[in-house]
């Protein structure tokens, strides 16, 4: 239940960011949940999930950025055709 809760907390955090960079270091979205852990090897178990899941949406935007690059290029070879 507490690792769907890191993943909701974490996709939030990613869809309300209105700067479009990609932050290093970890998401400080499931930091509350993470500090409330019952044990430490909870808390470990939380912060793997958090890396795992901000690993994911680092390499997701990084290929979405990489495909605005090429639909620019692209856009910009049409134009020159007109």
């Amino acid at each position: 239940m507490r690792v769907l809760a890191v993943l909701t907390l974490v996709f939030a955090a990613c869809a309300a960011q209105p700067d479009p960079s990609i932050s290093e270091g970890p998401s400080p979205a499931a930091d509350a949940l993470i500090d409330g852990a019952a044990t430490p090897e909870e808390k470990k178990e939380l912060m793997a999930v958090r890396d795992q899941v901000d690993a994911e949406k680092r390499a997701e935007g990084e290929a979405l950025d990489a495909e605005i690059v090429r639909l620019e290029r692209e856009n910009a070879e049409l134009r020159k055709r007109r």
